[in-house]
């Protein structure tokens, strides 16, 4: 729905917009291709959505997502997108062995349990898809609460 509704409102714009001897403007045409590429990546989840393949660990906050976007609570949509996106994996930033003595916690960086969703490229295009969708949403259908506002 957030898809056909985005497509709409750029179809609305470049009609209302330049005339039609006149090229769209830059910002127009990366507005299209942001919509475009969008809808392209989430055709995988949507292809899972269907045959009903998708694990549970990304189902369920996507279900969160989406709920909290229906209810125009954009805030914990984001908040549910990082979670699914960042998770609880281990960052090291810099260097790990800063010392002598090896930290108690390095061991819990490459355990070999599976990584961050994002290290999956199409999972990662369709959550960047999925957070593209709710930044429309918010302009598209602001929330009541002002507080809800992403960013």
């Amino acid at each position: 729905m957030v898809l056909r509704e985005w497509e709409g409102a750029l179809a609305r714009e470049q009609a209302s917009g330049a005339g039609a001897g006149e090229p769209a403007s830059f910002a127009a045409k990366a507005a299209v291709n942001a919509m475009v590429s969008s809808r392209a990546n989430m055709a995988p989840l949507f292809r899972r959505f269907e045959k009903g393949d998708l694990e549970d660990d990304i189902l369920r906050p996507v279900v969160e997502i989406v709920q909290a976007a229906q209810e125009r609570r954009y805030v914990d949509a984001n908040d549910g997108y990082l979670r699914l996106s960042i998770g609880k994996a281990a960052w090291p930033i810099g260097v790990t062995m800063v010392g002598i003595h090896e930290r108690s916690a390095r061991e819990k960086l490459h355990n070999g349990e599976r990584g961050h969703i994002m290290s999956d490229e199409v999972t990662r295009k369709y959550l960047q898809s999925i957070k593209r969708c709710l930044t429309f949403a918010q302009v598209r259908w602001p929330p009541e609460d002002i507080r809800q506002m992403m960013g």
